[in-house]
């Protein structure tokens, strides 16, 4: 609330004030009035008041002794004061008239005196002291009769000498309340901004300074006195920030090139970074804001972040580094894999179904730009097309019978700003084909049931296990969506291709599952890892880790030997290098699935899990063999 006071200046006037004050209707306005003349002292030193309404010297003496407060002046007009000069004349019938008032009211006083015909002295007077004096300098000079302010008036009547009070009119008391209404709520108005800025600045847990180009502080939040240890008493605006902050290079630079900048500094031995950004006020650098963080707070919440992420299965969770291979044929995908992290095109992964597609497009997304943001992974031919769809995409409130109320939000739209990784992708239906087109045209997607489109900023990464290209030349597979996936591609050699890789994959493998199971470490015969080198491994490095998982579980003597590795039954009868080429690994592998699933009447689901092969490989070479 805003508190007004108004000084009356003589009694006469008192009803037409309270009449404006009647007038004023607005509760955060406050306005009381009191009668007072000369320098009030008292009000002077326990001024409560926002606004002060006063005249004469009263009004002169506020102004200078309290520069912090808003003082609207009770003006005289030349019409006020030739109006008492008239009635001097009248009265007193004086050859020499003194007006004693302060510098506004002695405009156009010469003008007055040609038209009275009198001569007018005037005298510019300060406080009731000054008055005094003035009263015998004006008696020395020839002076009869005096016109001024209710203080003058009561020390002539004291003198017994002749005065005239000069009395404002009824529109000057109209103007000044008026004046100071305005005020009152252009001053409720800054003060509510000042106190939501005061309140946005307590709510941040950073320091927050905020400064003028001359490094003054123009606001603070209550961080900065804990943080800087000033006591809570201590008025930090209008004070030069280095009475507290040593760092001016800081912000001096940012002054300088108008330009952002971080900086990381150390503050009761905490590691905090600084960062210092320009006010702009009509394109002009007015200031800095200075934000300081403590680091250490900044890791925690960006730790928190991965963690809700990675709940939600929205985050990458393999790097480049957990890809085993020595061969140079790993070694070269790898760092191809590299280069195309460091862009964000579309990239198609390429490979038998094992080799580590997925672990590829984790490492392509943690390795880039947006690895602080979304990966979100999807197997295109593990849901029907129906689901698919509204997974992809999305759906509204009402968008098909058993729609969630509320709606759903799809996959490309949580991996806004991240990476989307299509597993399978030549599994995807026909019908759903033309819509991902558009959605990697477009950069916007439109959820299901919607009439709108919303833009989005994916980097997809793709993999598939088949031969595109005979897809497209059977209609299966849109042209003109491949070639906007396979923009970059990465072949990705099987394990039989690379088999030098394959004795430091199982070392690692072994060494992961004891201690998975609270084992020690068992060695390999050299016999047992020329056994497993020779194999053709059709599940690749998936098939691989699975076995190396049971060699663990089933040793017991610490020592894997060629026998051991017999005992799985896992190999056929005859090896693929007597059979003469990859055409007679894959008809062995054929007759291997069939003549096993056969024999054992082993489910699907399981025989896949042992092979190290998804369900849909499994499903499709049975269905081929069939």
């Amino acid at each position: 609330m805003i508190k007004i006071l108004l000084i009356i200046p003589y009694r006469e006037v008192k009803e037409l004030f309270k009449k404006r004050i009647q007038e004023v209707q607005d509760s955060d306005i406050q306005i009381d009035t009191t009668h007072i003349f000369g320098t009030p002292e008292d009000l002077i030193r326990e001024c409560k008041y926002d606004i002060v309404i006063a005249r004469g010297i009263t009004y002169r003496a506020l102004r200078e002794a309290l520069p912090d407060r808003h003082l609207v002046e009770i003006g005289m007009t030349g019409f006020d004061v030739a109006n008492a000069i008239a009635t001097c004349r009248r009265q007193f019938h004086p050859k020499r008239i003194a007006i004693l008032a302060h510098d506004p009211s002695l405009n156009n006083i010469q003008q007055i005196e040609e038209l009275c015909g009198i001569p007018i002295e005037t005298y510019d007077v300060i406080d009731e002291h000054d008055i005094a004096s003035k009263i015998q300098k004006a008696r020395a000079n020839g002076v009869e009769a005096f016109i001024g302010g209710l203080t003058l008036c009561q020390q002539c009547a004291e003198l017994e000498l002749n005065c005239v009070h000069i009395k404002s009119g009824e529109e000057s008391i109209k103007q000044a309340v008026t004046q100071a209404i305005s005020a009152a709520k252009t001053l409720n108005l800054e003060r509510a901004k000042t106190k939501l800025m005061q309140a946005v600045l307590n709510s941040a847990h950073d320091v927050m300074i905020s400064i003028d180009k001359e490094g003054v502080v123009t606001a603070v939040n209550n961080q900065v006195h804990q943080h800087f240890r000033i006591p809570h008493a201590k008025e930090l605006v209008g004070c030069r920030i280095t009475e507290f902050y040593s760092e001016d290079e800081d912000w001096r630079r940012t002054i300088a090139t108008g330009a952002e900048s971080e900086t990381l500094r150390n503050f009761h031995d905490m590691l905090h970074l600084v960062n210092c950004k320009p006010i702009m006020v009509d394109h002009q650098s007015a200031g800095v804001l200075i934000t300081i963080q403590n680091a250490e707070k900044i890791h925690e919440t960006e730790s928190k972040i991965r963690k809700e992420l990675s709940a939600k299965g929205l985050m990458a969770k393999y790097y480049f580094s957990n890809i085993i291979g020595i061969s140079d044929s790993m070694r070269n995908r790898i760092a191809t894999a590299y280069k195309y992290s460091q862009v964000d095109s579309n990239v198609l992964l390429i490979g038998e179904t094992g080799t580590g597609k997925e672990l590829f497009a984790h490492s392509i997304h943690n390795a880039s730009r947006r690895s602080q943001q979304p990966f979100v992974a999807v197997n295109c031919a593990a849901l029907p097309e129906n689901l698919l769809e509204s997974e992809l995409f999305g759906y509204v409130e009402g968008a098909f019978s058993g729609a969630l109320k509320g709606g759903k939000m799809g996959l490309f739209e949580l991996a806004h700003k991240g990476s989307i990784f299509l597993d399978e992708i030549g599994e995807m239906p026909i019908s759903l084909q033309a819509k991902l087109l558009r959605v990697l045209q477009e950069k916007e997607i439109r959820r299901l049931g919607d009439d709108r489109v919303l833009p989005i900023d994916v980097r997809v990464i793709s993999a598939t296990n088949i031969n595109m290209r005979e897809k497209i030349a059977n209609g299966q597979f849109r042209s003109d969506l491949y070639y906007r996936l396979n923009l970059l591609n990465i072949k990705i050699a099987p394990l039989r291709e690379r088999r030098e890789d394959i004795p430091e994959m199982v070392s690692c493998f072994v060494r992961k599952f004891a201690r998975d199971y609270g084992k020690s470490d068992p060695s390999l015969t050299s016999e047992a890892a020329d056994r497993l080198s020779a194999y053709s491994w059709p599940g690749n490095a998936r098939e691989l880790r699975n076995l190396c998982e049971r060699l663990v579980v089933l040793n017991e003597s610490g020592v894997i030997d060629h026998a051991e590795i017999e005992q799985l039954e896992l190999f056929s009868e005859q090896e693929p290098a007597a059979q003469g080429g990859e055409a007679a690994v894959q008809r062995n592998e054929e007759e291997e699935l069939l003549h096993q699933l056969l024999r054992d009447k082993i489910k699907k689901e399981d025989l896949a899990k042992m092979l190290g092969i998804s369900r849909t490989t499994l499903w499709r070479r049975m269905n081929k063999r069939n």
